[in-house]
């Protein structure tokens, strides 16, 4: 579970910026139970955390920054050695204020019962400081290491997480990424936390695999047939969500591979019941937003499943609103979720601001028109939303709350 993020100087983000997905022990929600429970005491966790905002307003920057640490600690040392790191920083400032600003992130996060802190600020070049702290009665550092620019080298200590001097210090990549190149033991454990962190997004914007084309019906399909315990939910919800098809199945389709040779592929074929005659039809010629449903339910139920993190930029894409607040609801229910899994992701879907997000939960976002850097804050951080059962749509829309467009 994430507990917060901090980022300053990142993309559309120039001041220090920090986002809370936790609450204290007097939040609360009307006979509902949208938090998980955390291994700090009187700390809890949203179960959901959505962020809305106008176009450009932000929203996709935050869940960048959380993209690009998850790719930092695990694949920046498969990169090659003189690569730039690609962290953009905050443009609209002169060159030289630029260069001499850092880009700098800090992820508190629960593993294994355990609370860390990821700390990290780079330029361009290099990285000038990362360290990595576990929370016990305070903060203790598990490595760090800063960059010397007089001797041009990396001061490095460590503690309690075995050998480590070993350890390459590439200049654009992750200590933890190199440790587990090495296969240093702490590093490929703790990898496994930032492995079950799903996002859809990076440096250039979101990835097509949740968009209903053909070849993620594939791949769905293909993952599906590998995964049958996790099929039968999807078959479930599906079925649930367009009346029309009775079950549903993974069958076969023939394609011509690379080299024009036939081959055959798995592929969802969805049954229906009409005046009590069956009918078979590939998903393909269903809506597009059953076949939506089908792709997306491909990367959100693994992450119930292992009690992970799933980070979605334009979580509803094809969606009938009804159908991502059934959705966004999964993370609520003690059995459907009953690891503890996280989402955190962006939404247009300001449905989901009446009944379905308490006003922990959402994140609002704006630029200033005049600097053209972007603010985050918290609903309940604003006056007027004090109140759990306030009316935070018709409020949002009315301006009162901010985060809207000026169209």
């Amino acid at each position: 579970m994430i507990h917060s993020l901090a980022i300053r100087n990142f993309a559309s983000f120039q001041e220090e910026t920090l986002v809370e997905f936790t609450v204290g022990p007097k939040a609360g929600a009307a006979d509902r139970d949208i938090f998980l429970p955390s291994a700090l005491p009187d700390v809890r966790v949203n179960a959901v955390t959505g962020f809305f905002g106008a176009n450009a307003s932000g929203k996709t920057n935050l869940l960048k920054a959380i993209a690009f640490l998850r790719h930092f600690i695990l694949e920046s040392a498969l990169t090659q050695p003189d690569k730039e790191i690609a962290a953009e920083p905050f443009v609209f400032v002169s060159e030289s204020q630029r260069d001499a600003t850092p880009v700098t992130f800090a992820l508190e996060f629960e593993f294994e019962r355990e609370l860390y802190r990821y700390d990290l600020e780079i330029s361009p070049k290099r990285v000038l400081f990362e360290s990595l702290h576990k929370k016990e009665a305070r903060y203790r550092y598990l490595f760090e290491r800063r960059w010397n620019a007089a001797t041009e080298k990396y001061e490095f200590k460590s503690r309690d997480i075995g050998p480590s001097r070993q350890v390459a210090l590439r200049e654009n990549a992750s200590f933890l990424s190199s440790a587990v190149l090495q296969q240093h033991a702490f590093a490929q454990k703790f990898s496994q936390y930032f492995q079950r962190l799903y996002v859809n997004i990076h440096s250039l914007g979101r990835m097509p695999n949740h968009e209903p084309e053909f070849a993620n019906l594939l791949a769905a399909a293909e993952f599906f047939q590998k995964r049958g315990e996790l099929f039968g939910s999807a078959e479930r919800y599906l079925t649930g969500a367009d009346l029309g098809i009775s079950s549903l199945r993974i069958g076969e389709i023939k394609l011509l591979n690379s080299e024009g040779k036939e081959e055959t592929a798995p592929f969802p074929i969805a049954e229906h019941q009409v005046l009590g005659r069956p009918y078979s039809r590939p998903l393909v010629q269903e809506s597009r937003g059953t076949q939506a449903l089908f792709v997306l339910l491909r990367y959100i139920l693994p992450v119930l499943a292992s009690g992970g993190v799933a980070v979605i930029d334009e979580f509803e894409t094809g969606l009938h609103p009804h159908i991502v607040r059934a959705i966004v609801q999964l993370f609520y229910s003690r059995e459907h979720n009953p690891r503890h899994a996280q989402l955190i992701a962006n939404f247009h879907s300001d449905y989901l601001l009446q009944e379905t997000l308490e006003k922990y939960q959402i994140v609002l976002t704006e630029k200033n028109p005049v600097t053209l850097s972007s603010e985050a804050w918290r609903l309940d951080e604003v006056k007027g939303a004090a109140r759990n059962d306030a009316n935070h749509y018709a409020k949002y829309h009315a301006g009162a709350y901010g985060g809207v467009p000026n169209f």
